[in-house]
């Protein structure tokens, strides 16, 4: 993944995850850890909610990263897509650990564990130019810089 948008990933930890269901778009905000080895996003929620029951059927999912910031030359931000999926048995276990290494809370124990494995990123970042982005995609090995003449 390319090194800026690791960097800005790993720096946040609330980020919107939107999923739909028959046309009907619904969005959340989740406390989430970036498994950077993974290239995913390790989050917590009940499996009783509404946007849980949607992605069991439907995993394509849709979301932001961001620093909320009034319009401003250094404006970052992430969009991005991917596959949710309710994690159990040893996937469970071994992104619950990561998740607790950055969260303690008595609620994680009682909450599903979920991860989204990242299919796109598209990093805006206008430190590199205004509008500038930078993006990846699982299964590439080039990263696209746009425009082509903004050094990384």
């Amino acid at each position: 993944m390319q090194k800026r948008i690791f960097s800005f990933i790993q720096k946040k930890y609330l980020c919107t995850l939107c999923c739909s269901q028959n046309n009907l778009p619904w969005a959340n905000a989740f406390y989430y850890v970036f498994d950077e080895e993974n290239r995913r996003l390790i989050y917590v929620t009940g499996e009783q909610t509404y946007h849980s029951k949607v992605m069991q059927e439907n995993p394509n999912v849709s979301g932001t990263i961001f620093t909320p910031t009034r319009f401003h030359p250094s404006l970052q931000g992430i969009q991005f897509t991917g596959k949710t999926k309710l994690l159990k048995g040893k996937e469970y276990e071994t992104a619950k650990e990561l998740y607790k290494k950055e969260y303690s809370h008595e609620l994680i124990d009682k909450l599903s564990i979920w991860e989204v494995q990242l299919e796109y990123v598209r990093l805006i970042d206008n430190s590199l130019g205004l509008f500038s982005t930078v993006e990846w995609k699982r299964n590439e090995s080039q990263n696209n810089i746009i425009p082509d003449n903004i050094p990384v």
